[in-house]
């Protein structure tokens, strides 16, 4: 969320991301912070811009009865490393997890990305397809970034140097993480000061402005129409869950995805926003354990 460094405590421990047993991926000297749980087929869940792992607090536990559930805190994001080394794109993230896999030993692997997760997801499948194809094969795109588009204000906002900075001096954590919630949900009444409080604790610890900053400035591939033309060369189950009143991706996206994407089924939830595993989380929970079981 666009937030400002403040001096907010940490957020108790039953609002943390704390159903898993946390441990550190070492990528190229940076720290990545993840979480893991259960045993059997992996699932590798990825949050979206400005989120972290706390995003899938509801899904986690549930799925880790079936599945090796890993969710992690993309670098910049949650409590991982954020270095100033300018490398926030999206491809530098899916760098990252294709590694994370590689080196977990991960194979059989369900990618789940909700929003820019999502794209993190589809590259990280490219990445490794042509010389590695077993190591992730299915993926689950949940409002998932991929199309060109129009960027939400959060993202334009964090985009502009100018406005950054006077937003960042203008609008404490809480305010700012409210309302990018709000954009996010469609039922505002879901909305918690508990979850308010957490996002605004992780996007304000030293150096997540920066980043956030840095990841809003590459977060559009510049290759994005070639990118979308690959779609159709995905040889592995793909499932598209969205929120019908989805206001950051449009859901005339999922129809792009369901039809772009060979082997894929789209599932749309009326009266749900950008985020179904927050707003939405039973129903999102089954659709996952059945497509991947």
């Amino acid at each position: 969320m666009l937030t400002s460094c403040s001096n907010l405590p940490a957020p108790p421990a039953s609002l943390a991301q704390a159903w898993g047993e946390q441990k550190t991926f070492h990528y190229q000297g940076i720290k990545i912070n993840y979480y893991e749980a259960g045993g059997g087929r992996p699932l590798v869940l990825i949050h979206g811009f400005a989120a972290c792992a706390y995003t899938w607090r509801l899904l986690g536990p549930e799925l880790a009865r079936d599945f090796r559930v890993f969710t992690l805190d993309l670098k910049g994001c949650g409590l991982s490393d954020k270095p100033e080394d300018g490398r926030y794109a999206v491809s530098d993230q899916a760098e990252m997890v294709a590694a994370f896999l590689r080196d977990r030993g991960l194979r059989n692997t369900v990618l789940v990305g909700n929003s820019m997760g999502g794209g993190v997801a589809l590259l990280t499948y490219f990445l490794l397809r042509p010389e590695d194809p077993g190591r992730v094969t299915g993926l689950v795109l949940v409002d998932s970034a991929g199309y060109p588009q129009k960027l939400p204000w959060f993202i334009r906002l964090a985009r502009v140097p100018l406005l950054n900075t006077l937003g960042a001096a203008v609008l404490s954590p809480r305010f700012a993480t409210t309302l990018v919630l709000r954009k996010c949900y469609y039922y505002k009444e879901k909305i918690t000061q508990e979850m308010i409080d957490t996002y605004a604790y992780y996007g304000s610890l030293p150096g997540a402005v920066a980043a956030l900053k840095e990841t809003a400035r590459q977060i559009v591939p510049g290759e994005i129409e070639s990118l979308v033309a690959r779609y159709k060369t995905i040889r592995v189950p793909t499932l598209i869950i969205w929120g019908e009143e989805d206001k950051v991706v449009p859901v005339e996206n999922a129809r792009k995805f369901n039809r772009d994407i060979p082997d894929s089924q789209l599932v749309i939830f009326p009266r749900c926003g950008h985020l179904p595993q927050e707003e939405e989380p039973r129903e999102t929970r089954r659709l996952i354990v059945e497509f991947a079981k």
